[in-house]
């Protein structure tokens, strides 16, 4: 079974968009020793109470979601490191900081991760004393966009592109105005008009493109925290839309022609993996619109443009070097925002920084008879998280084993619903 480190929970809120980096992280933490517990949110909380004192991997909250998750983890003695899912695009950093990183919550946080120099100046910014805690790390979920895990995706890629061949796909991100309550939000504030004005340009210019290229299949992934339905209601009558939720984003942007989107951070994965992406910019707000996504993209304000470089991409090559000068300035662009390289990667990064963390002994020991954790089903839970097999942990892992030639074994136990202890045999 190897040494034994220490126990890591690594909590999950959104599977579609947590889970593949959490169970990269869980699978090379555990062939160096540590046992993970992963799962949904709850139940990783709830774990987290009775079986040993660990390292409680954070994943970011807005302020009192935050308090109570950092406060509950350190009162049962666990260490608390922190890496923030929103971390990576910060349009208003002293909302960022009030709402996510408050000042008076960092002594808590043994190690904050950063995606990269700007977050990590944000922070040091307003907390000057807690640099040395803070560690640009990138993030393992931009791990996956690499090259040598592409093959972890090369099946599912396949099948999607059999399935609907050259497609567009749109990104969406406008769950403020068309929530997972089925109910749009009639609140008049600025920044809800702007939303719902973005959703209603995005549903028209959909229109606009299933028009001018009938052939053509066009995606709609929403937002997880979108209603699907309302999409789906939309475009009924278009054969050529399909409104689709499933599974991590990547084999998606893998198998997409081209990406459409406003300040979406699948942008940034986007361009991660060189898919071609359309910045649809049809209202500006100073105040309200996320620049950093958008620059990475060739920018439209009108469908009429959308559709003429819809068509460049899909009939025909570019006849100049436009697109060339485009990467370059993304990618110039992106380096301040995300610290990421070919040589080393973010897991590689956050194991090292974990081996520096020295562990209080814990007062509590595992029973052999260690009770099964339940809790009552909750629907925004379940939508956000529909379940977890140890299948589907073993699938990846032996993906994974084939990606690093290795032959790795691990003990899988369930703990609960949607809760799973992991160790290498």
């Amino acid at each position: 079974m190897g040494n034994f480190k220490s126990w890591l929970y690594l909590p999950v809120e959104i599977k579609v968009r947590e889970l593949d980096a959490k169970l990269l992280l869980a699978y090379h933490a555990a062939k160096e020793g540590y046992h993970v517990i992963i799962g949904e949110h709850r139940m990783v909380e709830l774990a987290s109470k009775t079986y040993p004192a660990g390292i409680f991997f954070s994943k970011g909250y807005p302020k009192g979601f935050r308090k109570r998750i950092i406060t509950n983890a350190k009162s049962n003695g666990h260490i608390v490191v922190e890496l923030d899912e929103e971390g990576l695009i910060l349009s208003d950093t002293s909302q960022y900081i009030d709402d996510r990183m408050k000042v008076d919550m960092l002594h808590l946080v043994t190690q904050e991760y950063c995606w990269g120099e700007f977050q990590k100046e944000t922070i040091t910014n307003a907390a000057p004393t807690f640099a040395s805690n803070c560690h640009i790390v990138g993030h393992p979920r931009f791990d996956l966009l690499k090259s040598k895990f592409a093959p972890l995706y090369k099946k599912e890629v396949e099948d999607i592109r059999n399935k609907y061949h050259a497609f567009v796909l749109i990104n969406t991100r406008f769950s403020l105005y068309n929530s997972i309550t089925e109910k749009k939000n009639q609140n008049t504030d600025a920044l809800t008009l702007y939303i719902k004005r973005l959703y209603y340009h995005f549903l028209d210019l959909v229109k606009v493109m299933c028009e001018r290229f009938p052939d053509t299949n066009f995606i709609i992934r929403p937002h997880p925290g979108e209603s699907v339905n309302a999409y789906r209601e939309v475009f009924s009558e278009y054969q050529n839309v399909h409104v689709i939720h499933e599974g991590n984003i990547i084999k998606w942007l893998m198998a997409a022609e081209v990406i459409v989107q406003n300040g979406c951070t699948s942008s940034i994965e986007a361009f991660l993996v060189g898919r071609p992406i359309i910045s649809f910019i049809p209202i500006t707000s100073e105040e309200y619109e996320v620049v950093f996504p958008n620059e990475l993209g060739i920018k439209a304000k009108r469908a009429k443009e959308v559709n003429n470089i819809l068509e460049a991409i899909i009939n025909k090559p570019f006849t100049d070097n436009s697109y060339e000068q485009q990467i370059k300035k993304s990618e110039n662009y992106l380096r301040k925002y995300y610290k990421g390289s070919n040589e080393e990667f973010s897991y590689v990064k956050i194991l090292r920084l974990l081996s520096t963390i020295k562990l209080p002994p814990s007062s509590r020991s595992l029973s052999p008879l260690q009770k099964t954790f339940y809790l009552k089903e909750n629907k925004k839970v379940k939508y956000f998280f529909p379940s977890l097999t140890k299948s589907e942990i073993l699938l990846f892992f032996n993906k994974l084993n084939k990606v690093e030639n290795d032959n790795s074994q691990f003990l899988i136990k369930k703990l609960g619903t949607n809760l799973y202890a992991i160790q290498k045999k």
